[in-house]
């Protein structure tokens, strides 16, 4: 009797050390982008659309540097003519040139205005700024 008494003492320390913390920092874990800035393209493009995607990511990275050096924000390029690309590009609609701002389920469609404004970058600051304030809320 005084055997198992002593073993089962013994397997719940055991228990309760496996399960102790060891004082160590936790795993980081890689942070989901909170807002997500995708410009949709063909392998083909003009100047215009060339300015499109530089002025965009410009934007971003300008009016939220904190965020995007956190990756809370994101901004991809996306290549409409690869393969990979078609899996989100089915998720979110988009069969040609296109720029959206993303986050969560809510998305908006900032194509025409960034190109009417592919060279004016206080407006295109202005369309992204508008637009991520409008998903995160």
């Amino acid at each position: 009797m005084k055997k198992i008494y002593i073993l089962s003492l013994f397997f719940l320390i055991c228990t309760i050390l496996s399960f102790a913390q060891t004082g160590k920092q936790p795993l980081k874990t890689t942070v989901k982008p909170k807002v997500e800035v995708y410009y949709f393209h063909y392998a083909i493009r003009c100047a215009t659309c060339i300015a499109v995607e530089k002025n965009s990511k410009i934007a971003l990275t300008t009016l939220y540097p904190e965020k995007v050096k956190a990756g809370e924000y994101l901004f991809k390029g996306i290549n409409l003519d690869e393969a990979s690309s078609q899996t989100i590009a089915r998720k979110l609609g988009v069969a040609g040139q296109s720029l959206l701002v993303v986050c969560d389920d809510k998305h908006i469609d900032l194509t025409a205005k960034v190109f009417l404004y592919a060279q004016d970058q206080a407006k295109i600051n202005a369309e992204i700024k508008k637009a991520v304030e409008k998903v995160i809320h």
